[in-house]
């Protein structure tokens, strides 16, 4: 079985100071980069969606593979789409939808994620303390169909999806790093930009990594 990861960097994060793909998270790793190796521990391959300020995310990070969303104005839908026709192109079973500004799962969740995932689910969905997280889990069927569909909402799109809701352990699956001041709680800091890849340091950006549901943002949809 082939999975493969699909995060959403394409969008233009305005309440945030700098594109998301590129705040750093922790180790001097981008939220982009720390959410490839999580995946990518997992044994999921990797598929980066970008859009604006699509040139600086390629420079940032040379190794991942990366594709542009050419309507990523429109919304998530659109980069969606685009994501997942590639990861289809590339021969995926199943397909996993992540936003970027998320980059707190856990590999051990998504590998547990993957486990549960049977050929007769069209696909599941994580869920903490009864809030509905990430990633979206899609077998190649409902990826299809779901890429099908016009440019509506992610929500919407998957109410004709039969998901399985999957109690997690874990938090990060509904940990929404989307504005300046979850950063701040979380980091101590404002946000900031990773070092370019060979000025990586080893430690983290801050050790007030500390995650619970309790004063932290959680979002059941994608904000780019």
């Amino acid at each position: 079985m082939k999975a493969v990861a699909i995060i959403l960097a394409a969008g233009e994060a305005r309440r945030m100071s700098h594109p998301k793909a590129l705040i750093e998270h922790e180790g001097g790793r981008s939220f982009l980069q720390s959410l490839a190796s999580t995946f990518g521990k997992a044994g999921c391959a990797v598929l980066g969606v970008i859009g604006k300020d699509g040139e600086a995310v390629r420079e940032q990070h040379p190794t991942l593979n990366l594709v542009e969303s050419p309507r990523w104005q429109e919304g998530p839908m659109a980069s969606i789409q685009a994501g997942m026709a590639a990861a289809l192109e590339e021969g995926a079973d199943v397909v996993l939808l992540h936003p970027v500004d998320m980059p707190a799962v856990r590999a051990s969740t998504l590998k547990s994620l993957l486990k549960v995932v049977g050929d007769s689910d069209e696909g599941l969905r994580p869920e903490f303390e009864s809030a509905p997280g990430y990633p979206v889990v899609l077998s190649r069927a409902a990826a299809e169909r779901l890429m099908s569909g016009g440019p509506m909402q992610l929500d919407a799109a998957l109410q004709g999806v039969k998901l399985r809701r999957v109690p997690v352990k874990d938090p990060g699956v509904v940990v929404n790093i989307n504005t300046p001041e979850t950063y701040e709680r979380l980091f101590g800091m404002q946000p900031k930009l990773a070092p370019p890849p060979k000025r990586r340091g080893k430690k983290p950006a801050s050790s007030g990594m500390s995650m619970s549901s309790s004063g932290i943002e959680m979002s059941a949809s994608p904000d780019e």
